[in-house]
């Protein structure tokens, strides 16, 4: 049954009292507390109050005749040990919105279940109910947000316990190739008139999971393949099938040690083969702000600010990541040096007006 805000804080207060064990308070002493802490009006009231939390929220509470006073029949019992008030709970649902619309509903979903676990006093306090907030207090941006982010838990599970996991994974290959054939069987099929043509099941892989990390509102696993003798990273959005296993993860403390450190020096997710280098990048004045708001990396330093540019050096390995990112910034950003990762800009930058050449202004 919901309760409101008054009956939150008489419940808190007769609970409160009731646990002072082995004190007994008689329901007329109980009554005045009540009356001059919480405003209560009458000794039926606080009867009433007495008889929901014993039939609404199992209050074992009891009446010994001999003392003249409440107690609990089990001492350990508490109503509201954790002590959240009704203005605690609407913080953490205003930060469960904030997860749910910045992470995913699974993320946010999670925190709701361990704050259940917290104390049974919890679900009382998640019914009281509250006037709807006349404006929208927290606006954020509304994301698409990566596949399968349900399976975040079970792979921190996985990290923390040292379990291998097993799953099916289709590459970005794999998908445009089965898709292909699935088309061709599909107009084949249609000519014979014959069923829907189910694509194979993915390969099953088994992973010694590392370490979890979230790139773009995408997540990936990355991991120790045994198959192959080397680490792996997975998109769990190309994940499926995905279950716990008993087996305990026995990772090379070679890869271990190039796992932890493999982000240091990576922007994104992609791996990167070639040496950690040192890249400058000259940003307009405007973008320049900006990058010092929000640096593109943690290896990020300032060498010049002026009213001309703004110069930036970064030591990272570079990568398809951080190529796509740098291309963003379009004419705002020069590349300066390494000259292999000017070239790469510029190669990618003519193809891209290449695919422009046929095209006509017609204004």
């Amino acid at each position: 049954m919901p309760i409101t805000r008054s009956a939150f804080q008489r419940y808190r207060l007769i609970d409160e009292i009731i646990s002072r064990y082995p004190r007994r308070y008689s329901k007329q002493k109980l009554f005045e507390l009540c009356q001059d802490k919480c405003g209560i009006r009458s000794i039926s009231s606080l009867e009433k109050d007495i008889q929901r939390m014993r039939e609404d929220h199992d209050a074992p509470i009891a009446y010994d005749k001999r003392l003249n006073g409440y107690y609990y029949t089990d001492p350990q019992f508490r109503l509201l040990s954790l002590m959240l008030t009704p203005d605690d709970m609407d913080a953490l649902e205003q930060a469960r919105e904030v997860l749910a619309a910045t992470q995913g509903a699974s993320v946010a979903d999670e925190l709701d279940n361990a704050l259940q676990r917290v104390r049974q006093s919890l679900d009382i306090i998640r019914e009281v109910k509250t006037d709807a907030p006349t404006h929208r207090v927290v606006y954020v941006e509304e994301k698409i947000l990566g596949g399968n982010r349900q399976y975040v838990p079970v792979l921190i599970r996985a990290v923390n316990q040292n379990r291998q996991v097993a799953f099916r994974y289709l590459k970005h290959e794999e998908a445009v190739s089965m898709t292909s054939q699935a088309q061709r069987k599909a107009r084949t099929t249609a000519r014979k008139e014959t069923s829907l043509v189910v694509p194979e099941r993915p390969k099953l892989r088994i992973l010694h999971p590392i370490l979890l990390r979230e790139v773009a509102d995408s997540w990936y696993v990355i991991g120790y393949d045994a198959a192959s003798g080397s680490e792996k990273t997975f998109a769990l959005d190309r994940m499926s099938e995905l279950e716990l296993l008993d087996d305990p993860c026995d990772v090379p403390p070679a890869v271990l040690a190039s796992v932890s450190e493999l982000f240091e020096h990576i922007y994104g997710i992609t791996d990167s083969h070639g040496p950690v280098e040192e890249i400058v990048l000259s940003f307009s004045p405007l973008f320049g702000r900006y990058v010092k708001a929000k640096p593109i990396h943690q290896t990020q330093e300032v060498l010049s600010d002026t009213e001309t540019e703004c110069v930036v050096r970064l030591r990272l390995a570079p990568n398809r990541d951080l190529l796509m990112h740098l291309r963003s910034y379009g004419e705002h950003l020069t590349v300066l040096q390494p000259e292999s990762l000017v070239r790469e800009i510029k190669t990618s930058l003519e193809a891209t007006l290449a695919n422009y050449s046929g095209w006509r202004d017609t204004r």
